[in-house]
C-alpha cells in the first residue's frame, strides 16, 4: 500500500465527518480522545500508528498532491472526497497498527543489532561500530545474545534459517523484503538510509518506510504464530497485550474500586474530559463495559437509532436532534458495540 493510498483509505471512512488533519493524528498514533474514539466508530484499527514519527510536511504534501490529483473538493470544515477517490479500488492491507503501535521499529532496530554482532563475531572480529548506540537497546541484545549461545556457528546457522524461512511464510512482495534487508548492517556492508533505499526502488520515502512497516508487522506475525524459537525472542514486549492504553488501564482499576468519574480525575489529577475520553475507550472495545453508570438504555438506543438515520457518527449533527444528551454520553453511546446490552 503506497502512502497516497493509506490515506486515501483512512478518509474514506471519515468523508464527510473529519477534519484533513485527522488521519495524520491516526497515522502518528496519537493517543488523544477523538483519534482513539475513531478507530473504535470507523474500524482504523490497522492504520494506528504505523508512522509516529511522521512529519506534518510530509503529510501536507501529500493532501496537496491529491487535490491536483481531484481527489479532493475544497472544504474547510471536514474530509470532502470526490466521486473519483470514492470510487478507488485499494487493494487490502497487511497493517497491524494497534496491535504494534510502532513497536516493529524496536523489533527492526533489535534484528539490526543482532544481525551486526553475528555477522562479524562469526568471522572472530569481536571489536566494531553497533549500528545502534542506544544503551538500552545494546544491553537488551546482549542478554538475547547469550541466552541463544551466540558464538556457536550453529546458531548463527539456524537464525538466518529461521530468518529465511519466516520471511517466505509472510508472503510479503520481494521489494518489500529487500527494504527490509536493505536497513540491515554486516561484515562488508551498511545498512542504506531511508532516502537511499527509496532512490534505489523508484519510492516516495514515505512509501517506502510504509512497505517497511507492513512488511514488518506482517512477519512478526509470522513469528509469533509459527515455531521459531531464536526469532521469537526478538518480539518480547513488542505486541500490545492489552487493547486498552496504559492510561485507561489505571483508570479501569479505580473504577472497578467504585470511584465515580469525578472521584477518579480528583484522584489522578487528570481533567474530567480526559477521564472522559477513557471511558469511551473502554466502551469501545470491553464487551462487559457496564455504561448504565453514565447513560440509559432508552437514552443510548435514541443516539444510536439518530446516528443510523442521518448516517453520521459527528457529534454536534446528533446534538442537534438530542440536546438533552451530553457529548460525553453520545460519545459513550457511539463506541459501544452492537451486541451491548
Amino acid at each position: 500500500m503506497l502512502f497516497e493510498e493509506l490515506v486515501i483509505t483512512i478518509m474514506k471512512a471519515v468523508n464527510l465527518e473529519r477534519t484533513i488533519s485527522s488521519p495524520f493524528h491516526l497515522i502518528k498514533g496519537k493517543k488523544s480522545g477523538q483519534t482513539i474514539q475513531d478507530i473504535g466508530y470507523y474500524g482504523l484499527y490497522p492504520y494506528f500508528a504505523v508512522m509516529p514519527k511522521l512529519e506534518k510536511q510530509l503529510y501536507d504534501e501529500v493532501i496537496q498532491r491529491l487535490f491536483r490529483q481531484q481527489l479532493l473538493k475544497a472544504n474547510d470544515e471536514v474530509i470532502d472526497l470526490t466521486e473519483k477517490a470514492l470510487a478507488m479500488d485499494i487493494p487490502a492491507s497487511r497493517f497491524n497498527g494497534w496491535k504494534y503501535r510502532g513497536n516493529e521499529a524496536v523489533f527492526l532496530n533489535r534484528l539490526s543489532l543482532v544481525v551486526q554482532t553475528l555477522s562479524y563475531t562469526s568471522q572472530q572480529i569481536n571489536r566494531f561500530d553497533p549500528v545502534h548506540n542506544a544503551e538500552d537497546l545494546q544491553s537488551w541484545v546482549k542478554r538475547y545474545l547469550k541466552k541463544i549461545n551466540f558464538r556457536e556457528l550453529s546458531a548463527v546457522r539456524a537464525f538466518k534459517t529461521e530468518m529465511v524461512n519466516s520471511l517466505q511464510i509472510a508472503g510479503i512482495s520481494e521489494q518489500q523484503k529487500m527494504i527490509v534487508m536493505q536497513r540491515l548492517t554486516g561484515l562488508g556492508w551498511s545498512g542504506l538510509t531511508w532516502e537511499q533505499i527509496a532512490s534505489a526502488h523508484g519510492l516516495h520515502i514515505l512509501d517506502a518506510q510504509l512497505a517497511a512497516v507492513e512488511a514488518l508487522h506482517a512477519w512478526i506475525d509470522v513469528i509469533e504464530m509459527e515455531n521459531f524459537p531464536l526469532l521469537s525472542g526478538l518480539t518480547e514486549n513488542i505486541v500490545q497485550r492489552s487493547v486498552l492504553t496504559e492510561s485507561t488501564q489505571r483508570t479501569l482499576k479505580l473504577f472497578e474500586k467504585g470511584l465515580s468519574l469525578e472521584e477518579i480525575a480528583a484522584v489522578r489529577q487528570l481533567k474530567t474530559s480526559t477521564i472522559e475520553d477513557h471511558f469511551v475507550e473502554l466502551a469501545m472495545n470491553d464487551p462487559f463495559f457496564n455504561y448504565t453508570a453514565f447513560l440509559s438504555k432508552s437514552l443510548y438506543e435514541k443516539i444510536v437509532a439518530v446516528s443510523k438515520n442521518r448516517k453520521t457518527k459527528r457529534l454536534r449533527d446528533i446534538k442537534e436532534e438530542l440536546p438533552d444528551a451530553s457529548y460525553f454520553q453520545i460519545r459513550l453511546a457511539l463506541a459501544l458495540k452492537e451486541e451491548q446490552p
